[in-house]
């Protein structure tokens, strides 16, 4: 399938000439969603229990250890984010101007007043956390979005002048270069290296490469060329789903490799066994599986599966009360335990049921305040 056509949108808003057709909506993303924030809710205890219940034995421990380790819903998480510049840079790819008001308006009413309703309902159902009551959501990633959010008009200035590669490589450096400074404070999990900083914003640092993949994902797909050069690539979509997958699952593995050793703390050798920095690298696997799905579903002959899409329209709310529901349900004491599989079974429906009233009765109505917020102030 060939995309020849002629440039479609105002040549003094670019330096380059956009040649792809313009996208209402993006087929696919809302299953990418999905996938993530089910990945994320198996990372936080929703995993089946495969080992669970099996004789207490140095090989059973030792594979429920593995199983639990290659479950890496922070790889999920750095697909969020390349789904989330893709998705905050294309509408404006084809505008004249930007409207900062409208802008921030629209992303932050739609982050913030589901999660200040879950919050609220946590309060409400006197959720407990050793860790702190924030921990009810991976509030962390969320700050990290924010942060994107603010400093996106800058990111747009400097993709509208040409250097959104040099920016994405100056960015990818400075997270390595950090990630090795920041060699006696390493953890297992992204996020909680050096303790995170006020509002995480070092995880933000480090993971802002992958962002800005998504917006560079948002470019690539306006030129027919490169749409035409993904569609004539022969690996078939399943193999880079399997790849990721597999990829996915070497990061604490690695990290506990390396801390069983003495390595992990070594500046440089330590570099290559971190969490930070495997998961950087899956980020940058991602960046090439998401743009073949994107461009194979939109623009060639791979169908989205509109279960998943629907199911993913939902995936912020179910990203935002899974750690709720878990919680909820291990409150539970039932009469009499079914087992630990069929346990598992009836948790997945409950969370799903929460998430669709979550959805109907807070999210949608936040989505759609926000739109007509962002609307009313760009048509001032």
């Amino acid at each position: 399938m060939e995309i020849l056509l002629e440039e479609v949108v105002n040549p003094n808003s670019y330096k380059r000439k956009i040649t792809a057709p313009a996208l209402k909506h993006i087929a696919g993303i809302d299953q990418l969603r999905y996938v993530f924030a089910l990945w994320v809710f198996l990372t936080h205890g929703g995993a089946p229990p495969i080992f669970t219940g099996h004789a207490k034995t140095q090989i059973f421990d030792f594979l429920d250890h593995l199983y639990g380790w290659s479950i890496n819903g922070q790889a999920a998480v750095m697909g969020f984010f390349i789904v989330s510049g893709l998705c905050i840079h294309y509408p404006n790819i084809r505008r004249d101007s930007f409207n900062i008001k409208s802008f921030y308006a629209a992303r932050f009413l739609r982050l913030s007043l589901p999660l200040l309703a879950c919050l609220a309902i946590a309060k409400l159902l006197n959720f407990h956390h050793p860790d702190g009551f924030l921990r009810v959501v991976p509030i962390w990633t969320l700050y990290c979005e924010a942060i994107y959010y603010v400093v996106y008009p800058f990111v747009l200035w400097i993709v509208k002048k040409g250097y959104l590669i040099q920016f994405i490589m100056l960015t990818g450096f400075i997270s390595v270069v950090l990630i090795i400074i920041w060699s006696n404070e390493r953890s297992m999990y992204f996020h909680e290296i050096g303790g995170g900083g006020f509002l995480n914003w070092k995880a933000a640092l480090l993971a802002f490469p992958c962002w800005l993949l998504g917006v560079l994902l948002a470019e690539r797909i306006s030129f027919a060329s490169i749409i035409n050069k993904v569609l004539n690539k022969k690996a078939a979509i399943w193999w880079w789903r399997l790849g990721a997958l597999i990829l996915s699952t070497i990061t604490f593995p690695v990290y506990r490799y390396a801390l069983y050793f003495h390595l992990i703390n070594k500046p440089i050798i330590g570099l290559f066994f971190t969490s930070q920095f495997t998961i950087l690298l899956f980020g940058l696997y991602a960046f090439f599986w998401i743009e073949r799905e994107v461009v194979n579903i939109n623009f060639g002959k791979i169908l989205p599966s509109q279960r998943l899409e629907k199911m993913g329209a939902a995936s912020y709310s179910l990203y935002l009360v899974h750690l709720l529901v878990i919680w909820l349900f291990a409150k539970m004491s039932p009469l009499y335990f079914p087992g630990y599989l069929l346990n598992w079974l009836l948790l997945f429906v409950f969370l799903h049921i929460a998430v669709f009233l979550f959805f109907i009765v807070f999210e949608k109505p936040s989505h759609k305040l926000s739109k007509f917020c962002a609307n009313a102030l760009r048509r001032k």
